[in-house]
């Protein structure tokens, strides 16, 4: 049998952001609790898993959130194809959860917002 090695996870400067947004939301009492990267989820056999970026947690509700970063070129959040399949399995596979893919617009409001699409 193999040890398991534990990886070091880091949050790349875009999630980190994202988490400092959620920090602010727990403050409020918006969420209950957010973690980065608790989990994979198994979409498929042979090694086909999504790893969410955030799971958070509402009054009512869990949710899954994956951030991404945003290209000025296009005006959308910056996904490679299989990121989107991913993304898209997921939220058939697991209905329960709601899937939100989260970037930051840096061209609304005065300073920014964060936008979202919502995968069901």
């Amino acid at each position: 049998m193999k040890p398991v090695i534990a990886k070091t996870v880091r949050m790349n400067k875009t999630e980190a952001k994202y988490g400092r947004y959620l920090d602010t939301l727990l403050s409020k009492g918006e969420i209950l609790d957010f973690r980065f990267e608790p989990f994979s989820i198994r979409l498929a056999e042979e090694k086909c898993f999504y790893h969410p970026d955030f799971f958070v947690v509402y009054h009512d509700r869990f949710e899954i959130h994956e951030v991404k970063a945003y290209d000025r070129s296009t005006g959308k959040p910056l996904c490679k194809d299989d990121a989107l399949v991913k993304v898209k399995v997921a939220s058939t596979v697991y209905p329960w959860w709601e899937i939100r893919m989260v970037w930051w617009n840096p061209t609304l409001g005065t300073e920014g917002e964060w936008e979202y699409r919502t995968f069901k």
